[in-house]
């Protein structure tokens, strides 16, 4: 076995590469930057989705199994009316050449991370979640719109290629590996707030923010968890945390590790950003809980990790 990790030095990707590794599994880390750290069992590569030659030049001959395609483009508003030529290329297109590229090496199963954001403005169901086999997207954004494009292109054409693909549509992500980047500027509320919180300054949220928030270390082991599993997997299916949490819970979490940490929420002068005028509706993981019975992790457990993460050299 050899999975093949792309957008390894970004948020998601070098989650999974990490979780990956510390199983014992080879892992391929492929993407435009060198990874923040080699881990044991890892092997970098430089390589642009763009460009269909390099990429396949990368692939080739790594006696690859599985691919995990977590690279992505995640931009704010203003960056979607600036480069939405970019956000195509990378999300659409780039998805699409990945898993040219995967087949032609051998790759049998590849799992595509997809978004929360193909939903969009869509209507939840009556429990209030959203659902793979009832829930219509309708996505807003043109990352939501590039994703689920590459949702469809990919389910188009894996099976005429030889590769069975799933599709892990992911909720609101927080937690280590995460940081600000040129493929994602604004980073996660909870990142924002531990950043401010670790340098003295004080905290304004713009609302509590309820959502099926889902700690980077958890998603990441259900995706490894996806990659590996031995059977079959569904075409679908959401990852996400199966609880409600907030953004007042997760600053009662910081605190005891942060005694000087201030918050309060002001709608009308908030230092902290979050791109949506709503709140969301959660992704319902009934479906995820027949492959991984995980429990999420515990905020305060979370907020002493992360901590303890940041803190490592």
């Amino acid at each position: 076995m050899h999975v093949l990790v792309t957008g390894a030095a970004g948020f998601v990707g070098a989650a999974i590469c990490a979780d990956l590794s510390a199983r014992g599994v080879p892992v391929l880390a492929l993407d435009r930057h060198p990874p923040r750290q080699i881990l044991p069992g890892m092997t970098a590569v430089t390589a642009d989705l763009r460009d269909p030659v390099a990429l396949a030049a990368a692939l080739r001959g790594r006696g690859l199994t599985h691919a995990i395609h977590a690279a992505a483009l995640t931009p704010d508003a203003a960056r979607e009316t600036a480069e939405p030529d970019l956000i195509l290329e990378i999300n659409l297109l780039g998805a699409v050449r990945l898993l040219q590229a995967a087949a032609a090496c051998g790759v049998g199963r590849l799992l595509q991370i997809s978004s929360i954001a193909v939903y969009g403005t869509a209507a939840p169901e009556p429990d209030g979640r959203y659902h793979e086999d009832r829930s219509r997207p309708a996505p807003q954004s043109l990352y939501g719109i590039s994703k689920l494009a590459a949702e469809m292109s990919l389910q188009r054409l894996a099976a005429p290629l030889g590769v069975a693909l799933s599709v892990l549509r992911l909720g609101p992500i927080f937690g280590p590996f995460e940081q600000a980047s040129d493929s994602r500027q604004v980073t996660s509320p909870h990142h924002q707030i531990l950043m401010a919180a670790r340098a003295g300054q004080p905290v304004t949220l713009p609302r509590a923010v309820p959502a099926d928030w889902c700690y980077s270390r958890d998603a990441a082991a259900a995706i490894a968890d996806l990659a590996l599993h031995p059977g079959p997997l569904p075409d679908l299916l959401h990852v996400g945390a199966g609880r409600i949490t907030d953004l007042p819970a997760w600053c009662a979490a910081l605190a005891p590790h942060l005694p000087g940490l201030r918050w309060q929420v002001d709608a009308a002068a908030p230092s902290i950003r979050y791109g949506y005028d709503r709140d969301r509706p959660a992704l319902a993981t009934d479906r995820l809980a027949t492959f991984v019975p995980r429990r999420p992790t515990p905020l305060p457990e979370a907020a002493a990790d992360w901590l303890q993460h940041l803190a490592a050299p």
